[in-house]
């Protein structure tokens, strides 16, 4: 699972599972699904190779982007577009606060705890008042 970096959720993940697999998931599921340090822009690297090799198609850059200052650059570079799906899910108006400059970063901690939730929903459980939310503490 190299599609995301910070902490893996390997319990949230494992509680999402059935009965058997969970235990599988619980014994073994640290060997594919590890964690990685969290780096803004992280696929940046790559997709500057596509950007080369396609000049002509449009790019969109994803992977980490939570700052004002990596859109701007990234689309300064020849960028698209940028994709934010863990910040806005942490915050949907982002890009609006961001655009009238009431916001340069997300609230997203990258704990990737949204990730298991996409069997049941897919949202921030950092935010508390959302169905199905179960941790009220952002610092959690």
């Amino acid at each position: 699972m190299y599609l995301f970096r910070g902490d893996a959720p390997l319990r949230e993940f494992g509680a999402t599972l059935p009965g058997p697999v969970r235990l599988g998931f619980r014994l073994v599921g640290h060997r594919f699904l590890k964690s990685y340090p969290y780096e803004e822009a992280f696929f940046l690297p790559f997709a500057r190779q596509f950007l080369d090799a396609l000049s002509s198609t449009p790019i969109i850059l994803l992977g980490g982007i939570t700052e004002m200052g990596t859109i701007e650059s990234a689309l300064a570079e020849g960028f698209a577009f940028v994709a934010m799906a863990r910040a806005l899910l942490r915050e949907p108006d982002l890009p609006r606060r961001m655009e009238s400059g009431t916001a340069t970063s997300s609230l997203c901690i990258h704990c990737n705890k949204c990730m298991p939730t996409i069997y049941s929903g897919t949202r921030c459980v950092l935010v508390p008042g959302r169905p199905g939310n179960t941790n009220a503490n952002p610092a959690a």
